[in-house]
């Protein structure tokens, strides 16, 4: 019995020492971030929505921690269900984390920073955005702009589904490291600095008037938005950094075509945050800036982390084949 017991601890110890050399950034990102979350709703006071938003952050925390165990301490052999494992275990998680917040933040039970970033506003512009644009408050421009924040979602999945199971080498390594950056930060900071927005700080003279876009829009955000998710604005923050993403890889047929796109949509997106009242505008300007700071960190990490699986490097690749 003795004897079992030291090989199970012999072989614990070798899977976990393997998981820990072939570790990559981004899956020390994921692991840091959900156990940050649940310390963080774990020290929250009690309430029923700190109750439902610990077991939600113990449960992504495991997942992603069995999941990284089971394929970076390579206790499942098969190269293809170990890829595909790790895709799931570390992805599916980092989208559920979202919805995570629309109990964990209330469950903190913060105090709202709407005035202090609207005084940020006041100081650099003289106002915010959403105020001046009440200008523009006609159907026509609402149902425009309302399109574009909705397509918000649309590229989220275009852009992250088809990359993390068909793409492969330094872009997909690229793409998939600064999202995770950026995911990870933003709502990071989402549980620092909790706002509503200034559809629910400030008095406008009249409601927006919008038709079919504006009302999806409005359903979305009230069914499953996060609420106190507004700084830094990933709803910026995300197109921003695909944009990039594809003006980097231009050279390649599929981007060529597919940067001024989304760079048109961005800044379309970008404006239709701040229009329909969800943000302020020091909310959309840092969001910008963390995306170009995920591109930046997210090209680093690819040139580190290349050879890794290479023929002078016992270290599992970062993204085996499915």
């Amino acid at each position: 019995m003795l004897e079992v017991t030291r090989n199970v601890a012999t072989r614990a110890r070798s899977t976990l020492g393997i998981t820990a050399q072939n570790l990559a950034v981004q899956d020390a990102i994921a692991l840091l971030f959900h156990a940050y979350l649940f310390v963080r709703v774990t020290i929250a006071p009690d309430s029923p929505d700190a109750t439902v938003a610990r077991r939600l952050a113990l449960a992504l925390l495991v997942v992603t921690t069995c999941s990284m165990v089971l394929t970076r301490g390579e206790v499942i052999r098969g190269a293809r269900a170990r890829a595909l494992t790790y895709r799931l275990g570390l992805f599916v998680p980092m989208v559920l984390s979202y919805f995570e917040m629309r109990v964990l933040l209330p469950a903190l039970h913060p105090d709202l920073m709407d005035h202090r970033l609207f005084a940020i506003d006041l100081w650099l512009l003289g106002t915010t955005p959403s105020v001046w644009m009440e200008a523009w408050n006609t159907k026509p421009v609402v149902e425009w702009l309302s399109f574009f924040y909705y397509s918000h979602f649309f590229v989220l999945i275009v852009m992250l589904v088809p990359a993390l199971f068909f793409g492969r080498g330094r872009r997909l390594q690229e793409l998939m490291a600064g999202g995770m950056l950026l995911v990870a930060t933003g709502h990071f900071l989402y549980t620092i600095v909790p706002g509503a927005g200034p559809y629910a700080t400030l008095a406008f003279a009249q409601p927006l008037h919008g038709g079919f876009w504006w009302n999806q829009v409005a359903v979305t955000v009230a069914t499953a938005g996060a609420q106190l998710d507004i700084f830094p604005s990933l709803h910026t923050a995300w197109p921003a950094y695909f944009t990039l993403h594809t003006f980097s890889n231009r050279s390649y047929p599929p981007f060529r075509v597919l940067w001024p796109i989304l760079g048109f949509i961005t800044v379309n997106i970008t404006i239709a945050t701040m229009f329909l009242r969800w943000h302020w505008f020091i909310d959309v300007a840092v969001g910008l800036l963390l995306a170009c700071a995920a591109r930046a960190f997210a090209a680093a990490i690819a040139v580190r982390e290349a050879q890794r699986g290479g023929m002078c490097d016992g270290r599992q690749p970062v993204w085996e084949r499915l």
